[in-house]
């Protein structure tokens, strides 16, 4: 009996094979992938002209920066299918990372499937744990301030924690920013940079029992995301806690109030809900609403779209 006999004896197929490859579920459960672009693509058949060149070899290929490579753990059907199947899974993370996945809410009913809500909730983590890929792989930088521009100003933030805002064209000192909540720790510029990046720790520290006046897990991290001088390394670890955030749902392609194309997500808790814009391309915070669905704050939206934020050395 041939491999391939054998294998269709055991009830497996080409198919089947072609699907077996790291990524394949993350992929699944993504939902489509859009056209490449040029960039993008060029990426990806970089990846895959090096694993054509080297997998009769049985080398491992150089990866790109930012692409997660992923190469069969054993042969289903002689070199030939091994060498599909390692192509294919190098065009799976490929997408991911390059950021040219475009996740639905891919929720269901169907019996065995569970419940419509766990569905999404598992899609979100798949969403945020890709994310946490695309966040650790942009460039380290530094500088005096942290700068956020959103659309109603432009905020600055010192290694001081000095307070800046920009009014008529002059920077005007407000004070010192309180400092960014993390469960039970209060943090500043300085102990932001000692702060765990392993996503476990963060997220306990976020599901910490909540303090008199604290803010919910979601909002510490959407926080850390946006309005602090987070390491790529520590902004990748928060996206991947964020998925272990229990409540947490995607909400697929949606657009922020100036019209850019993102991903959504959000936190229910008792009191109010959370919803959250990502680029998927580059995971920055797009835009974040925080709505009070209970209380004596029922109905009042905290709404902030963001311009851009990032390191500057002067205000300005």
């Amino acid at each position: 009996m041939t491999m391939y006999d054998d294998t269709e004896a055991n009830g497996m197929n080409e198919r089947g094979a072609l699907l077996d490859f790291p990524g394949a579920d993350e992929l699944a459960a993504a939902g489509h992938v859009d056209p490449l672009s040029e960039g993008a693509l060029a990426r990806v058949l970089a990846e895959v002209e090096a694993a054509v060149a080297t997998e009769g070899a049985g080398v491992t290929p150089k990866r790109a920066p930012g692409v997660v490579v992923a190469m069969p753990e054993r042969r289903l059907f002689g070199r030939q299918f091994g060498r599909r199947r390692a192509l294919i899974g190098l065009l799976t993370t490929a997408a991911v990372a390059t950021g040219v996945v475009t996740y639905a809410n891919s929720g269901t009913t169907s019996a065995g499937t569970g419940t419509h809500s766990e569905a999404r909730a598992n899609t979100a983590t798949v969403f945020l744990d890709d994310i946490s890929t695309v966040a650790a792989s942009q460039s380290v930088s530094s500088g005096k301030y942290w700068k956020t521009r959103t659309t109603v100003g432009t905020t600055y933030i010192s290694r001081s924690m000095d307070y800046y805002v920009i009014n008529g064209g002059k920077a005007y000192r407000k004070g010192l920013r309180p400092d960014w909540q993390v469960g039970p720790k209060d943090l500043d510029w300085k102990g932001l940079e000692q702060l765990t990046t392993d996503s476990g720790k963060l997220l306990g520290l976020l599901q910490s029992p909540p303090r008199p006046k604290s803010i919910s897990p979601f909002d510490q991290a959407v926080t850390l995301l946006t309005d602090s001088p987070a390491s790529p390394k520590l902004r990748a670890g928060v996206f991947k806690a964020m998925g272990g955030l229990k409540g947490v749902k995607l909400l697929g392609q949606v657009k922020d109030s100036t019209g850019r194309g993102g991903t959504g997500v959000e936190f229910a808790e008792a009191k109010s809900l959370g919803q959250v814009i990502v680029d998927p391309k580059t995971s920055a915070i797009l835009e974040y609403t925080f709505t009070w669905t209970a209380g004596p704050s029922k109905g009042k939206v905290t709404h902030q779209t963001f311009l851009s934020t990032g390191f500057t050395d002067k205000i300005g």
